[in-house]
């Protein structure tokens, strides 16, 4: 059943950044992968936010966790295509666009779960 939980959770999160990712690039173009960016952050949020839920407050269970962090979450974020976007910026000699794409995720990201974090322990 957990095996289930995971693949279901993540089969979902890699459809719904599917869709979001194309839905930003349309809205606001691609000359940076600013969906990759959007959906990190958005990840980072939701997984400071349920896991402080489940580990310090005690409101979800494990199976929980499994579903949403480790399948939806894992499914959903986009770390691969992080890494290669930004191979691909510095390979084109984007340096700038490189360090700014790796510094902003990093920086919003941190920010995002401590933000996710605060918001569930204010719950």
């Amino acid at each position: 059943m957990q095996v289930l939980s995971v693949a279901v959770g993540g089969a979902l999160g890699a459809v719904s950044r599917y869709f979001l990712g194309n839905f930003i690039s349309r809205i606001i173009g691609s000359a940076l992968p600013y969906g990759t960016f959007v959906i990190n952050i958005v990840g980072c949020f939701f997984m400071g936010l349920i896991m402080t839920m489940i580990i310090e407050r005690g409101m979800l269970s494990v199976a929980w966790r499994l579903f949403l962090c480790v399948g939806f979450l894992g499914g959903f974020t986009t770390f691969s295509s992080f890494g290669y976007e930004t191979l691909v910026l510095l390979q084109e000699e984007r340096f700038a666009s490189a360090m700014l794409y790796v510094g902003g995720s990093v920086f919003c990201g941190l920010a995002a779960a401590t933000v996710g974090v605060t918001l569930a322990r204010l719950l």
